[in-house]
């Protein structure tokens, strides 16, 4: 009989002692365990993980232009966002980042970084904004446009200034007419080059005058053709200066 006791109190004890084991000292709290990568939902967390290293957030300073720019996202389109996000630029450094892709989001995820990056273009206030893209214009007049907007920072050349430069054939080599195209809507604001509404004072660029200032700048890259990216070449000039086509930045 004391041994049935005994025994029946070993047998309470030890489920009272399981009962209690989310009391016991060094449990994790829930919001410090583990989870895969495709739990996270937050934004500023993905959008750090992901995008801070080369696109700003508005605080730092990145190798490409900066998303947290009300001007920029409002002229960026949704669609063309999601795309290029999910699926990256082809022969640039942009990856992308849907798994359909190879990347580490889920869908959901991708659309949480739309969702966020896309809030920070609802303080933009202005109408009548270029389109983001368009097909380049006529490179004489893009030359004269570049006096007038550009000179005081890159040089009336292009060569450099207060400001680096714009012509330089490996710069040129690294970036496509659609990253030129943004730089010169949206400027780096980070860098503290003005967007295309502040270049020349109370007096915005039209949409004509981005696209030839986008082909002058462009037309000197035709200068150095035989250095652009694509497969090392063997021997020659270029062999030094050769740079692989997935190092360009996308827009």
């Amino acid at each position: 009989m004391l041994q049935r006791t005994i025994t029946r109190s070993l047998l309470f004890v030890c489920c009272a002692a399981l009962c209690a084991c989310d009391q016991l000292p060094g449990k994790p709290k829930e919001a410090d365990r583990w989870q895969p990568p495709e739990a996270n939902k937050d934004f500023a967390d993905l959008y750090s993980t992901n995008c801070l290293a080369c696109h700003s957030n508005g605080k730092t300073v990145g190798a490409a232009v900066t998303m947290n720019d009300p001007l920029y996202i409002a002229v960026l389109p949704k669609d063309v966002l999601h795309k290029v996000v999910a699926e990256g630029i082809h022969a640039t450094t942009m990856p992308g980042f849907s798994k359909a892709q190879g990347g580490p989001l889920t869908d959901e995820q991708v659309n949480i970084l739309l969702d966020g990056i896309s809030a920070w273009g609802k303080g933009n206030v202005s109408t009548n904004l270029p389109p983001y893209a368009a097909a380049l214009g006529d490179v004489q007049r893009g030359s004269a446009v570049f006096a007038q907007d550009c000179a005081s920072c890159h040089g009336k050349d292009g060569t450099g200034d207060k400001a680096g430069s714009v012509v330089d054939g490996t710069y040129l080599s690294l970036v496509t007419d659609q990253y030129l195209r943004t730089v010169v809507i949206a400027g780096r604001p980070e860098l503290g080059m003005p967007n295309y509404q502040e270049d020349v004072k109370g007096t915005p660029m039209t949409s004509e005058q981005i696209a030839d200032v986008v082909a002058w700048l462009a037309s000197h890259r035709a200068t150095a053709t035989a250095c652009r990216p694509g497969p090392r070449p063997r021997a020659g000039s270029c062999a030094r200066r050769w740079i692989p086509a997935t190092a360009r930045r996308g827009p």
